[in-house]
């Protein structure tokens, strides 16, 4: 059952990001009009941006990090519920730095997209002092523009370590 409601959200989220899209006619408008989409650009923007938004945690700079995320953007991350909107993901930025996350290495492997949004799969370590390795694990984001700049706007990841051992059962 879970696996079909997956399926089922998985092939809804990569319709709506196809059909949102500009069509052949939109593209050769804004062509026209001098308004062009460049994949090399964008995804050249993705790693900058990522670049930042790793290097916050040296600092504990906050409002930088959130500056990364679209205004109405979610992260979703592993274990926890979904976190909407600049305060949501700020605590989360601020617990994750208590916890001593110096920094997030994110790799892209593959990005692609349309002048509207981009999809970013790729995979990420976190280290804290020293460079000592948190977690390692993998990302999927959904990129968009907002005023000019691309920012994340849906960003999920999870682990590749295993899970932790669950609690002993309670003696009867």
């Amino acid at each position: 059952m879970k696996k079909t409601l997956f399926s089922i959200v998985a092939l809804a989220s990569f319709s709506l990001f196809f059909v949102s899209c500009n069509s052949e006619s939109e593209k050769k408008e804004k062509a026209e009009a001098g308004e062009t989409f460049n994949l090399d650009s964008a995804k050249a923007a993705v790693n900058a941006s990522n670049l930042v938004y790793g290097a916050c945690f040296a600092t504990g700079d906050s409002a930088k990090f959130i500056g990364c995320y679209t205004a109405d953007a979610c992260i979703n991350p592993p274990n926890t519920p979904r976190m909407c909107g600049a305060a949501a993901i700020t605590g989360f930025f601020n617990a994750a730095y208590k916890m001593g996350i110096r920094n997030i290495k994110a790799t892209s492997e593959e990005v692609t997209g349309c002048n509207d949004m981009l999809i970013e799969i790729g995979k990420y370590e976190l280290l804290g002092d020293k460079d000592v390795s948190f977690d390692k694990g993998k990302y999927i984001v959904i990129w968009k523009q907002e005023n000019g700049k691309w920012k994340m706007h849906k960003d999920e990841w999870n682990s590749d370590n295993p899970p932790p051992p669950p609690p002993p059962a309670p003696a009867k």
